[in-house]
């Protein structure tokens, strides 16, 4: 009875040993590649950062905008990485995704199609805080522009 509890602990010991040897090097790679992957996407956010706010003409709402969007897309594909480490089939996911953001993006048209003017506007800038405007049968100057909304301070308040 000994002999046989014996074989079962040693083989027991044996297949913990060889998945611990198979999965600790996955799960090593993966928190370095998860790891690395948040470095990068914090690095390329502050450098998208940097280098729009050498140009005066660009809105501070449109740089955030901007680096945030580079931030996440690298966070997306790292963990697309760390899942692809762990044997998943990243193809799938892609497709999946790719679909959540087509339903979405159709879901969400005229807030995309607003979202895109509001980057229009910062980018591109027709009129500056303090300009005096029309716009949509209202006057006012223009007190604020951000990514969603330009509000306007009108003549009679």
């Amino acid at each position: 009875m000994d002999e046989n509890i014996q074989t079962m602990t040693d083989q027991a010991t044996e297949t913990l040993g060889t998945l611990a040897v198979t999965y600790g090097i996955s799960m090593v790679g993966a928190i370095v590649i998860l790891i690395a992957g948040f470095w990068v996407a914090n690095r390329a956010r502050s450098a998208v950062v940097r280098l729009m706010q050498r140009f005066d003409d660009i809105d501070q709402t449109l740089t955030e905008f901007l680096a945030g969007l580079v931030r996440y897309t690298i966070i997306a594909v790292t963990v697309l990485a760390v899942l692809a480490e762990f044997g998943v089939q990243t193809a799938s996911l892609l497709a999946v995704m790719g679909a959540a953001g087509l339903a979405i993006g159709l879901a969400l048209q005229g807030t995309l199609s607003n979202v895109a003017a509001g980057v229009m506007l910062l980018f591109l800038r027709p009129f500056k805080l303090g300009d005096f405007i029309e716009a949509g049968g209202v006057s006012g100057s223009v007190k604020a522009i951000t990514l969603f909304r330009t509000e306007l301070s009108t003549p009679d308040n």
